[in-house]
């Protein structure tokens, strides 16, 4: 029986694996054997290369480990050396020619020793304030705490600090100079999909259908089920739910997380020596359980932050009455539609115990109704998850009702659509007012700069609200994920988080989406505004209860002399 030679290239993801490669720079080339040249085609990547070729400037690339920096610089230097890099100096700096000088490349800031860093941004400092007149150019890999740091530590740095300071604060900065480039800006989601179609070529897996375990192999099945459309579109939709919440995951992060969704951490070795009980512990491996690290090593655990991140969206853990009803019931709810959408969906497959699961069903609720049988402890959540993935009709269920976010398909809606982001504004109004003075207040098309003591310190019209979404760059792969609320000179920054809490208020919900981290931003909201007012010294505007519909009213009290 062969082996897939690409699972062993997968399993150098694998962070308990005595392959596991810790670089993301090496993660696109695999010297063995069996050669896989991976790579991801990547906006940043063309925009620097065309940037030193036809307006060369000093760059700065900063971001988390792994969000690919390293990667970046040799692919600059494989576009103007046709040799290619095969490996970097032991100095961590190299030079190459180019049309219009020599381009200097840090691989990693953070590795040099302290006099080497301070000789290397004393010359590029030198370099951007006479406009590069030695035809020398920068790329520097760096981590932003260490530079920053290390900038506000040598005086005579004061003129880079400043020029990286403004950098940070927004890449609009950016001139024909000098730039920095945060791969922290990159919008996760948008490799996702790159990754999965790259990984699931049938190419890849063309060996395993001559493998007499393919049946009993759980790396197979995770591949077919992922190359599907619609299930592919829905692993991609929980990690654009991440770009919407403001949380960043690295290219290596990333690689590291899809690896471990088709392999489960396994190998062919694995599935071909498995007997009985090692059958037993693959088959919990299904890429939807993986994908939250179900079943995964605590040491695993720790070193996969993709995972952690995606617990808080794991719709295993929220129940929905009619989706649980149907997981249970489906086959015998007297609809015909989707008697054969449970039939299809709760098979004897292998992720299923091979037909075990609806033996346990039929047991359950047809002999043992008033016994202690835990199938709903030991299954229900598992069945969720696999609901969410692969049912395959958007018709009959809300699928995102197993996720925290109620309104998350209200907010996804918003991108590209002006007006539905203006009728939005009288939710978002009702909700502002409602988290300014604590009270179920009424209006939703006045906004209240209102005190917790319920004193009125301005009425601005909803037409003075403007939603505004974010922009796309040029310069890298960033897709919009966020809005901003702008009412006079005052901002509010507005993710999923935020949004979902000023809806849920609006709507008289619960507000238990990390409620006090959102607090502080509408509070600092609020009292910007309250900033901006200027009251009239002889009306008192107030909040009142309307006891009748038991909801607050605006009301004014005139102050007599």
């Amino acid at each position: 029986m062969n082996k897939n030679t690409f699972v062993d290239y997968l399993d150098q993801f694998n962070v308990l694996s005595p392959n596991h490669s810790k670089i993301y720079d090496e993660y696109t080339y695999d010297k063995g054997k069996d050669s896989y040249v991976f790579k991801i085609e990547t906006k940043a990547e063309t925009y620097l290369c065309n940037l030193f070729l036809n307006n060369p400037q000093s760059i700065i690339l900063t971001g988390n480990a792994g969000d690919g920096k390293t990667r970046l610089c040799r692919s600059v230097y494989n576009y103007f050396h046709q040799d290619g890099l095969v490996d970097w100096p032991e100095s961590g700096i190299l030079e190459v020619d180019f049309p219009h000088g020599k381009i200097r490349m840090v691989k990693d800031l953070s590795e040099l020793k302290d006099e080497i860093i301070l000789q290397e941004l004393s010359r590029l400092q030198a370099s951007i304030n006479d406009n590069h007149a030695d035809k020398i150019y920068y790329l520097i890999a760096a981590n932003e705490g260490k530079l920053t740091k290390f900038l506000s530590q040598h005086e005579h740095l004061s003129s880079l600090k400043v020029e990286v300071k403004r950098r940070f604060k927004t890449h609009l900065e950016n001139n024909s100079t000098f730039s920095i480039i945060n791969l922290l800006d990159v919008t996760s989601s948008l490799y996702v999909e790159k990754v999965l179609d790259e990984w699931n070529k049938e190419s890849n897996w063309s060996v395993c259908e001559s493998c007499s375990k393919q049946k009993a192999c759980i790396i197979n099945l995770n591949h077919k089920r992922s190359s599907k459309d619609f299930v592919k579109n829905r692993l991609v939709e929980q990690y654009r739910f991440l770009d919407y919440l403001g949380t960043h995951i690295t290219m290596r992060e990333m690689l590291i997380h899809i690896s471990y969704i088709l392999t489960g951490g396994l190998t062919c070795t694995d599935v071909l020596n498995a007997d009985y009980e090692a059958l037993k512990y693959q088959i919990d491996k299904p890429y939807y359980e993986n994908f939250y690290g179900n079943n995964a090593a605590n040491e695993a655990l720790s070193d996969m932050r993709a995972i952690k991140l995606f617990k808080e969206l794991d719709p295993g853990r929220y129940s929905d009455s009619n989706i649980d009803d149907f997981i249970l019931n489906g086959d015998i709810s007297g609809n015909a539609q989707l008697e054969a959408l449970h039939e299809d969906l709760f098979n004897s497959d292998l992720d299923l115990y091979l037909g075990y699961f609806k033996k346990r069903l039929d047991i359950y609720r047809n002999h043992n109704k008033e016994s202690n049988d835990n199938l709903i402890e030991e299954w229900i959540e598992r069945l969720r998850r696999k609901f969410y993935f692969e049912f395959p009709s958007e018709e009959f269920f809300n699928r995102t009702n197993l996720v925290p976010f109620k309104f998350v398909n209200i907010f996804d809606e918003l991108f590209g659509d002006q007006r539905k982001q203006a009728i939005s504004k009288r939710d978002l109004t009702r909700g502002l007012n409602r988290a300014f003075s604590k009270r179920l207040v009424d209006s939703n098309r006045e906004l209240f700069s209102t005190s917790e003591n319920l004193m009125i310190h301005s009425s601005i019209p909803i037409s003075q609200m403007k939603i505004s979404e974010e922009k796309q760059r040029e310069d890298i792969d960033h897709r919009s994920s966020s809005f901003e609320i702008t009412v006079g000179k005052t901002k509010l920054f507005l993710n999923l988080y935020v949004f979902e809490y000023l809806m849920r208020l609006s709507n008289g919900d619960t507000h238990n989406i990390l409620k006090e981290d959102v607090e502080i931003l509408l509070d600092t909201f609020r009292n910007e505004l309250i900033k901006e007012t200027e009251t009239d010294p002889f009306v008192l505007n107030i909040l009142r209860l309307d006891k009748e519909n038991g909801l607050y009213v605006q009301d004014c009290i005139e102050i007599l002399e």
